[in-house]
């Protein structure tokens, strides 16, 4: 993704909204906010069963792990995988704007039930996502595990817009509220809403653990079985995102 570019592309879009011109010192404080992300897919023909082409990832299925890299558990019970995502396919879509490896895959794990507590420290022992490499054996899930049928999942860079009940509008919001959210509002219906999506914003209006961004924003699909839950996703801390560590992500529930 040119994020230059497709920014220059949304305020040319913004050009014919009354709003923008009515408030533009306002406009450039929101649009400071935009992020690139990566929209996640599964195509309709792979539900069928028929081959996909350019694959980013998998949305469950069965994980490759290194000998000697244990299955992640919650108080001693096998998590589900829950998404597994292809670095070195990610990575080209957002060039500078990718933080995290532009290598290996990232495994996505939550606890089945969604029970864990999420308690008062930095992390959230109810969910995992661990950097593996590349290739490693398919490993069999542990008895009586949970597992996501597998569906495949293609990638495409879009913009991320913040909601106006972000953290990060608060002090625009409580100035003058009517016209950011409105704004805010019109900025984000005129970007492209997404199934699933890698950093960014999410697209509700679920509000993350202070100091995360998340990580990994993800919608039941078939053949998930995830009760009132209608979504899932993995935050983490800025820090962490920067140094590319994993150990202490926590999740978000949307629940219907």
């Amino acid at each position: 993704m040119d994020f230059h570019r497709a920014m220059a592309a949304l305020r040319t879009a913004l050009a014919d909204s009354s709003r923008a011109q009515a408030a533009p010192d306002l406009v450039e404080q929101v649009l400071d906010l935009v992020r690139p992300s990566i929209g996640l897919a599964v195509p309709a023909r792979s539900r069928n069963g028929a081959a996909t082409d350019s694959v980013a990832g998998w949305y469950g299925g069965l994980p490759g792990l290194p000998d000697g890299v244990p299955w992640p558990e919650h108080r001693g019970r096998p998590m589900t995988l829950l998404a597994q995502l292809d670095c070195a396919a990610l990575a080209p879509l957002l060039g500078p704007e990718w933080t995290l490896p532009r290598d290996g895959v990232l495994l996505f794990f939550s606890e089945e039930w969604f029970h864990a507590d999420f308690g008062t420290g930095p992390g959230d022992d109810g969910c995992a996502v661990l950097h593996v490499p590349a290739g490693a054996p398919r490993r069999d899930a542990p008895a009586g595990t949970g597992v996501v049928p597998a569906l495949p999942l293609v990638a495409a860079p879009v913009l991320a817009a913040p909601d106006y009940t972000e953290p990060e509008l608060a002090a625009l919001f409580s100035a003058d509220p009517i016209r950011v959210m409105g704004l805010a509002t019109e900025i984000r219906d005129r970007l492209p809403t997404v199934r699933h999506r890698v950093l960014g914003w999410l697209d509700s209006q679920l509000a993350g653990p202070a100091g995360h961004r998340p990580l990994l924003a993800l919608e039941a699909e078939e053949g998930t079985a995830w009760g009132e839950l209608v979504g899932v996703s993995f935050w983490i801390g800025g820090p962490d995102l920067t140094a590319g560590r994993f150990s202490r992500v926590r999740r978000v529930l949307e629940v219907a």
